[in-house]
């Protein structure tokens, strides 16, 4: 896959790098084999599956991925557009050589801190202190396992119309994959250690720091895109999930360069 890569940080520990990759198809790429441990954060709206020995594993705008060496990896990426990650190489919190790639998800707090950490690489040269936290934070988090059946459809449903104004019932999702919402919802949550609900919210507002990232200033027309009632609907959420307010994050995400 074409990829164009910015280096944001280099220092005895490790490097950051900002990747964009140009899915041409949405097929299995060949073998990559991870030539040091790498740690790779989602930086906007992006959904790939990602397959290593007899796992799969979909990716989100929420999922941080850890690499030991010589991991043996293939890629599909799920839409056509640009996908943006940060890649710290190098850190010294080693993986068993031969683990299995190690996928987690990221909390709205975390997201927001890896955004703003980026912005003050690019702007200021600061931010590596910040990366190396998010870095740590990951050793304690809770693994994703490879998800199957209706969970795995599930997911995948949710991220894909995550960022539509025209919203799909989580009664929609249950249909669409001939369960229950109790027993949909009871599933998902054991296999996740999220609900459907927070899950979808988590998508909502990563795309909404996505638009900010972009220079989107449109805090009203944002919330509308995203399908919540009103700004201060999408405010209200947003400060309770990340911790600051949208016109904060305005300022922080949305300085230009």
């Amino acid at each position: 896959m074409p990829k164009e890569r910015t280096l944001l940080y280099t220092g005895q520990e490790f490097a950051v790098e900002h990747v964009r990759f140009h899915a041409q198809r949405s097929e299995w790429s060949a073998f990559y084999t991870v030539a040091s441990q790498r740690i790779v954060f989602p930086m906007g709206r992006t959904m790939f599956d990602v397959r290593s020995g007899s796992g799969t594993w979909l990716v989100d705008g929420l999922t941080a991925m850890r690499f030991a060496d010589a991991t043996v990896y293939q890629m599909r990426p799920n839409a056509h557009a640009a996908r943006q990650s940060m890649v710290v190489s190098g850190h010294a919190s080693p993986l068993p050589v031969d683990a299995a790639p190690n996928f987690s998800f990221l909390r709205p707090k975390s997201l927001y801190r890896l955004h703003a950490a980026q912005r003050q690489l690019l702007t200021r040269g600061t931010g590596a202190a910040d990366v190396a936290a998010l870095v740590e934070a990951l050793g304690t988090s809770r693994p994703q396992v490879p998800l199957t059946g209706a969970v795995a459809r599930a997911r995948r449903l949710l991220a894909e119309t995550a960022d539509r104004s025209t919203r799909v019932s989580l009664h929609d999702v249950a249909d669409a994959v001939s369960r229950s919402p109790f027993h949909l919802a009871r599933s998902f949550r054991q296999q996740t250690g999220l609900s459907l609900h927070q899950y979808r919210q988590h998508l909502r507002l990563a795309s909404a720091m996505e638009r900010l990232v972009d220079g989107d200033h449109e805090l009203a027309g944002i919330a509308h895109d995203l399908g919540y009632c009103s700004q201060s609907h999408l405010g209200a959420v947003f400060r309770q999930e990340v911790g600051v307010t949208l016109g904060e994050a305005r300022r922080v995400l949305g300085a230009r360069i």
